[in-house]
């Protein structure tokens, strides 16, 4: 198990820096340790080598972003807390000096965190447990981290056994931008802004590897504070150097933006990041970054070889599959069981059989929001079309706010019926109305006007033309009264700038609802599966 040592400090220095030297063969099985108290403020000790050491150390970072399931996908073949586990301990018995690192993303969006369980919202509490116990020493923020609510997300900080960096973001108090903490045993701990790793080989070479992590800051709140992730970045690693071997990154930002930093950071030769889906590596000058997959469908091993008496870094990064050749730790999926037996319970009240194959594409359906927030998608016509063939009548169109699709990622290949259910976890019902073209025109223009959110409307049978709406190929008619099929919460008025849109409004002349979860109404993901097995 990794143990957290104190660092001291500058007395200058404004960055709170945590050390963190693992013990050369023990394993961890349950939690990442807690974060020490922040030091003193006083000089710190500088790395020496001695007749002893050959001056040349080795380390390895495990690297994760974005994952968003603790199970399996795809039937199994990919992905799973469980293996990361295993890889985790895979690598630490190669080399004791292995630090297990998640470039943010990963306590929202996810199915289970949608479900209610002991009365409360699961809200990324089975990720908290699930990478405790597979020994995840190191996060960031990641844009999806603030979808949870402020309690929500000082409750999962607390359950937290693994360090967070927070180079760039603060939580706003009483209008000032303050630290996060976590709460261990009723003492609150601010999260650092960086921290210093400090490592040892068996011919007792030691090595300080100092770290920071920023976030994109894409996901607005008024208690988040961003500042600027480059100059922060900046800022950071000019701290870390005096008292660092090497400086190394983790970021949670586009990939344009982490090659621009790269440029920027020519002396920190890795840059471990997220946000984006898809694995990729690219060098920058001398300075890589590498992104694995979403979900752990794959992950990223960086064998790092310091030379302390030149200062020379040798880097070898390998994109690992996380599939079933990787076997699960027993413990971790124990924890995975629970938390997937909880879900089905609840599913199955929707959907008999939730591991059924209902579709099968070949095509990505593009779920990403930086996709469905902007524009028109396959995956939302494709849920469109699903709500146009639940209703009971023929519809003249199809709408619904993209921000009801919660993957942030693509589906591919076999489909299951629970795979529906992570793309839509908020459910809902579909409503049919009679609508004034008029009041119509009105929900679509703002519909646009609310592109890169999620109240951007995905539609079927609708579509903008160079002199206005058209729907069904025709131009829209403001007196015209339109039979169109919406979810229900559009019609709720909660939507940005459709607080007008309720079914009280005087040109919404007609709703008809499922009166029963009989009717593919009742639920959207229903409708979506009924469709997908058409297929």
């Amino acid at each position: 198990m990794q143990t957290l040592k104190r660092l001291s400090f500058f007395l200058a220095l404004s960055l709170i820096f945590w050390t963190c030297t693992p013990k050369t063969g023990q394993k961890t099985t349950e939690t990442a340790p807690q974060p020490p108290t922040p030091p003193a403020v006083e000089e710190p000790a500088k790395v020496e080598n001695t007749a002893e050491n050959d001056g040349i150390i080795e380390v390895i970072f495990l690297q994760i972003n974005d994952v968003y399931e603790i199970a399996p996908l795809q039937g199994g073949k990919v992905g799973g807390v469980a293996r990361l586990a295993t890889l985790y301990q895979q690598l630490k018995e190669e080399n004791p000096n292995t630090l297990f690192v998640l470039s943010g993303d990963f306590l929202s969006p996810s199915l289970l965190g949608t479900l209610k369980y002991q009365g409360n919202r699961i809200k990324g509490r089975q990720m908290v447990e699930a990478l405790n116990a597979a020994g995840l020493q190191v996060a960031i923020f990641g844009n999806h981290e603030f979808d949870l609510k402020e309690g929500e997300l000082q409750a999962r900080l607390n359950e937290s056994g693994f360090m967070w960096v927070a180079t760039n973001v603060r939580h706003m108090v009483n209008g000032k931008p303050e630290p996060f903490y976590k709460e261990v045993g009723g003492e609150k701990r601010q999260l650092p802004t960086a921290f210093i790793w400090e490592v040892r080989d068996a011919d007792g070479t030691t090595a300080n590897i100092g770290l920071f992590g920023v976030t994109i800051n894409s996901n607005p709140k008024d208690w988040v504070y961003y500042s600027d992730p480059f100059q922060a970045a900046q800022d950071a690693a000019a701290k870390l150097e005096p008292v660092a071997n090497v400086v190394v990154g983790l970021t949670h930002l586009e990939l344009v933006q982490d090659l621009k930093l790269a440029g920027m950071l020519p002396q920190v030769p890795l840059l471990m990041g997220g946000h984006d889906h898809d694995n990729s590596i690219d060098t920058v000058g001398s300075v890589i970054v590498a992104k694995a997959d979403a979900n752990a469908k794959t992950a990223y091993v960086h064998r790092m070889k310091i030379n302390t008496h030149t200062g020379e870094v040798f880097l070898r990064s390998e994109l690992v599959p996380v599939t079933a050749a990787i076997p699960d730790d027993p413990g971790v999926k124990g924890i995975v069981d629970k938390w997937q037996r909880i879900q089905d319970e609840i599913i199955g009240q929707v959907v008999d059989d939730p591991y059924a194959v209902v579709y099968h594409t070949d095509v990505p359906l593009d779920g990403r929001e930086s996709s469905i927030r902007n524009g028109q998608t396959n995956l939302g016509a494709f849920i469109a079309a699903a709500m146009a063939n639940a209703a009971k009548k023929p519809v003249d169109g199809a709408i619904f706010n993209s921000g009801g699709v919660r993957i942030d990622d693509q589906l591919q290949g076999d489909i299951l019926a629970i795979d529906w259910f992570r793309v839509l976890p908020f459910g809902g019902q579909l409503w049919e109305i009679d609508i004034r073209g008029s009041l119509l025109q009105k929900v679509l223009d703002i519909g646009q006007e609310n592109k890169g959110t999620g109240g951007y409307l995905q539609w079927h049978d609708i579509q903008p033309g160079p002199g206005g709406w058209l729907i069904k190929g025709q131009p829209l008619e403001p007196d015209h009264v339109y039979h169109i099929i919406l979810n229900d919460f559009l019609l709720s008025g909660h939507e940005t700038g459709l607080g007008f849109f309720t079914e009280e409004h005087p040109d919404v002349l007609k709703v008809d609802k499922p009166a029963s979860g009989e009717d593919a109404r009742y639920d959207v993901r229903k409708a979506v599966i009924m469709w997908s097995r058409r297929f």
